[in-house]
């Protein structure tokens, strides 16, 4: 049988990356096709080895280079804290790969992978911002640049997670996007995109997420065990508005304020949250299964809320513009009302209003064009 390996962000402590990455992986297993992910090191991972052919091609700004350096020491700084926590939490992460995902060796740096003797018949870039061109590393990997010359190069759902790309690096990626056999894109930002910089028409697809069912989901979820309804706040870090929003539904509802955080620090000060920290993939499916309502800023988090057919409201910050990934997901499904932004007032009145029959109506052809897509690229 012929092999397909892909090659997207995994292994960074991030829920809705690590179940994207397993999502392509199953969901081509399921059609039949054999396949692995390529088991390449983001750069923001603590093993990741930079190098000097790993450097961005587009400089990293001073704001960008700052953010990731503390993030990285806020990791770091976490786990020394709350070391149970984090053992914990890791080891569910790493269990959910291990049982779940296929892996290729460990490959550490941009030379450990161009010096690898690959033979898959079909390379496939998967979804995740693998090209924002505000990544702080060397993009080319994310174009296939280091798979044979013969063989089939597809990319699946890849994001540029920003609007519009600065001219002045049209040529590089024009020259990274003929790279490419098949093209594909999340956002129909990014065939717009495609088309200016390459002249190339790329597929706009969903994310490899919604490619598996509320029940293919549910059969591997963890469920979360309580007998009180919650909402579920899915907030990557301190927001005011959230907070109040989330405070107003209380209000209204009874419901009590579970948050699932991104590592293992405690955000709220006070006992009206109560924090998870420790949860793995699967306890993350757990709590989205068995919530009443979802508030989160999350683009993966809206896509959950979608699955599992949960109220909810996606928080974009007033302070950016740039939010193309979840407009184009909302006008897919012809949900805009759900998308807020800080300061925004709700109708809590209709926050149950939403027809999810209509809504799997419109992704379930959105779901049919991706999975043809992936029929028709594929040897």
């Amino acid at each position: 049988m012929k092999k397909t390996g892909i090659i997207t962000i995994l292994n960074v402590n991030n829920y809705g990356a690590e179940l994207q990455a397993f999502a392509l992986h199953h969901k081509l297993k399921l059609m039949g096709y054999d396949n692995e992910i390529i088991n390449y090191l983001y750069y923001k991972n603590p093993n990741y080895k930079s190098e000097q052919l790993s450097k961005p091609l587009i400089k990293t700004s001073f704001k960008n280079s700052l953010k990731d350096l503390v993030l990285k020491w806020l990791d770091k700084y976490s786990a020394f804290k709350y070391p149970e926590i984090a053992r914990k939490r890791k080891q569910r992460f790493d269990d959910f790969h291990k049982k779940h995902t296929a892996l290729s060796p460990v490959y550490k740096s941009y030379s450990d992978l161009y010096n690898a003797k690959l033979e898959y018949d079909n390379y496939i870039v998967g979804s995740d911002q693998v090209w924002n061109p505000n990544n702080g590393t060397n993009m080319a990997p994310y174009f296939l640049t280091f798979a044979p010359e013969s063989a089939n190069k597809i990319s699946y759902a890849s994001s540029f997670g920003v609007g519009h790309v600065n001219e002045t690096y049209h040529p590089q990626y024009k020259e990274w996007l003929n790279n490419l056999n098949h093209t594909s894109t999340r956002e129909s930002d990014g065939v717009k995109i495609i088309k200016s910089i390459s002249d190339k028409d790329a597929t706009h697809v969903v994310d490899p997420t919604l490619l598996l069912s509320k029940n293919e989901w549910g059969e591997l979820l963890v469920p979360y065990k309580t007998e009180e309804p919650y909402i579920l706040f899915f907030i990557f870090k301190k927001n005011k508005y959230a907070e109040e929003l989330a405070y107003k539904i209380q209000k209204r509802t009874g419901y009590k304020i579970i948050r699932v955080c991104k590592n293992e620090m405690p955000l709220e000060p006070d006992d009206k949250i109560l924090n998870i920290r420790d949860f793995g993939p699967l306890e993350f499916l757990g709590l989205y299964s068995g919530a009443s309502v979802v508030l989160t800023t999350s683009f993966h988090g809206s896509i959950f809320s979608l699955i599992f057919e949960k109220p909810f409201y996606t928080i974009t910050p007033a302070s950016k513009n740039n939010n193309s990934r979840q407009e184009s997901l909302m006008t897919v499904v012809d949900l805009k009302e759900r998308l807020l932004r800080e300061g925004d007032e709700v109708n809590l009145d209709k926050l149950n209003d939403i027809n999810f029959e209509e809504v799997k109506r419109k992704l379930d052809k959105q779901i049919g064009i991706s999975t043809e897509f992936l029929k028709n690229s594929l040897k």
